[in-house]
């Protein structure tokens, strides 16, 4: 019998703080790029720009790492079937839950208070929005499903190229900006139809297929435990000589600099191919700060662990609530994004406390049943939201 996986308290913490971070960052895409008039003020804050753009670059990339990261463990200790049908209830409940709710709302207040109007999904008034994260992930798992786990060998060549221990590193850097580019050209694909929320799915599905599956190299090459708390040279250095170049050409950022909000042609080939080494770099240095800064359990964390899904999926009825009365404000516009997320998270927060009070709610928002009183934390090896 194989020996029992060491808990990783830091993962808890990287599993909350990644979705956690969303918040801000949605108060300002929500203001910037979804409202009329457009919060010009906030597009040319380097604050804001410069926060959008760098938790932009890893925050999702390193949570499908993780995603997959726990879907190899969970499927080699349950099985496949149990796992999946777990997958499917833990994942789908409550995106059909969020879509026929929180979708609808967020559909109506995209045009009565933000002033422009939501694509539909389906052909429905409902707005997908955040919620594609939920299919995107779903879709990574049942493509893992049909997988033999067996057929998932990684070697010593790609564990010393996922831990940047040789040369390999560098192939492994090259690979991921050649998937840059494979993103891109999904892009160039004619969209589906008057279906906008549709094309996004599967660009979405290719894009974050390369975090998932570098997950699951690690639990399949069984060194997590080294990746997920790395401790390298080359990380700091790697990041800087990345984000030098590539942080003018990110739209989020590039009209805060005096820029056009697109880059050209070269410019936006050579932003795909950086994007990807530069978030796996990222990633690497969140999961090792975590590392040091979390040594054990912690109920804040437990907290925000199992609360995630929930403040993530009612955030951004919140946002669009709260966003026009913060642009009202008479204070300077990174002061509006401040109050507005802190503002969003409070909110965000009771809506978690008061849909985990009935069985029901809570398996619909938070994917696990409601916990009786002195139920112990689940643990670290259970799957992310």
């Amino acid at each position: 019998m194989a020996a029992p996986t060491p808990r990783l308290h830091h993962l808890d913490a990287a599993r909350a703080a990644l979705l956690l971070l969303g918040l801000p960052f949605h108060v300002a895409t929500k203001a910037i790029f979804e409202s009329e008039p457009a919060a010009t003020q906030f597009q040319q804050s380097l604050v804001i720009g410069g926060w959008a753009s760098i938790t932009h670059v890893f925050r999702m990339f390193a949570f499908f790492m993780l995603a997959g990261y726990f879907a190899g463990m969970i499927r080699e200790r349950k099985g496949t079937r149990p796992w999946l049908s777990e997958r499917l209830r833990r994942l789908g409940l409550p995106f059909m839950a969020s879509l026929v709710t929180l979708g609808a709302v967020q559909f109506h207040l995209q045009d009565s208070l933000l002033h422009k109007p939501s694509p539909r999904f389906l052909a429905l008034p409902l707005a997908l929005d955040h919620l594609w994260f939920l299919i995107v992930l779903l879709g990574l798992c049942v493509i893992y499903a049909l997988i033999p786990a067996r057929a998932i060998t990684p070697g010593p060549s790609t564990r010393r190229a996922m831990l940047l221990a040789g040369p390999q590193s560098l192939v492994l850097l090259a690979v991921l900006a050649l998937w840059g580019i494979v993103h891109f050209a999904t892009e160039l694909v004619p969209a589906i139809p008057d279906a906008p929320f549709e094309t996004l799915l599967w660009q979405q599905l290719v894009f974050h297929a390369a975090g998932f599956a570098l997950g699951l190299v690690a639990w399949h090459g069984r060194f997590g435990a080294d990746l997920f708390a790395l401790r390298s040279r080359w990380i700091v250095p790697g990041i800087v000589l990345l984000a030098i170049p590539y942080l003018p050409l990110d739209p989020l950022l590039r009209p805060a600099l005096g820029k056009e909000i697109y880059p050209d042609l070269p410019g936006t080939l050579m932003l795909r191919a950086l994007e990807l080494p530069l978030a796996y770099l990222m990633a690497l240095a969140l999961f090792r700060l975590l590392s040091v800064i979390v040594r054990g359990p912690s109920r804040i964390i437990t907290f925000f662990v199992d609360g995630a899904l929930a403040i993530y999926l009612f955030h951004l009825v919140w946002a669009m609530l709260v966003l026009p009365l913060a642009r009202s404000l008479p204070v300077p516009a990174e002061a509006q994004w401040l109050l507005a997320s802190g503002a969003v998270l409070l909110l965000a927060i009771a809506s978690y406390l008061a849909v985990r009070q009935t069985r029901l709610t809570s398996v619909l928002f938070c994917g696990t049943p409601l916990k009786s009183a002195g139920q112990s934390a689940p643990p670290a090896s259970a799957p992310a939201p």
